[in-house]
């Protein structure tokens, strides 16, 4: 069945067309036509976050395979802004002009100085939304899976988020295989 494919953005600029017309089933197969016919587009799209809507329902990862007949968007996501950036460097302007506390500036410029450096990470490494599993059961693989905060029984780490450096010896978790615990009460001599 002959489907729309509409792209949007920095993908329309390097495929140098908005709307396509092909035969496929499903997002997933849009993707493919798009990559066998555009070289280096599968490297280009890799860089960078995309939004894909049926008609007018944004699907998931986990939809990408599901069969449709309606035509398929695929949008480039905007990260990172100028916003942190721009209200902390007023904030910092303000501080530094009109307040004559010494501590009340200190305070503020260092709350200024986060808010530049918020704005700053989130334009050279914008975070994808993580997972949220809706349900609170810990046995669950979707909230194992979804942990990342170091702190449950499954220590993972979310792809893209900075990994620390540490100098010296220290004791850290990570990844159990295997574990069990053994009930049988064992006596021994002195």
């Amino acid at each position: 069945m002959l489907t729309k494919i509409k792209v949007y953005g920095v993908l329309r600029k390097y495929v140098g067309k908005s709307e396509f017309t092909a035969d496929i089933n499903n997002p997933n197969e849009a993707f493919s036509f798009l990559y066998s016919n555009f070289k280096g587009l599968e490297a280009h799209m890799a860089e960078q976050i995309y939004c894909v809507k049926v008609g007018d329902n944004i699907i998931s990862q986990d939809e990408m395979l599901l069969q449709t007949d309606k035509e398929i968007k695929i949008i480039p996501i905007v990260s990172g802004t100028w916003f942190w950036t721009v209200i902390g460097i007023g904030l910092n302007w303000f501080a530094s002009n009109y307040i004559t506390n010494t501590i009340v500036n200190y305070v503020v410029t260092f709350v200024a100085l986060n808010m530049i450096q918020k704005g700053i990470n989130d334009m050279f490494a914008p975070q994808q939304d993580t997972f949220t599993p809706t349900g609170q059961d810990s046995l669950d693989p979707a909230a194992l899976a979804a942990n990342y905060s170091f702190t449950g029984l499954s220590n993972i780490s979310n792809a893209g988020v900075p990994v620390n450096i540490a100098y010296g010896e220290i004791c850290v978790g990570s990844i159990v295989i295997s574990n069990g615990v053994d009930t049988v009460q064992i006596e021994g001599s002195n």
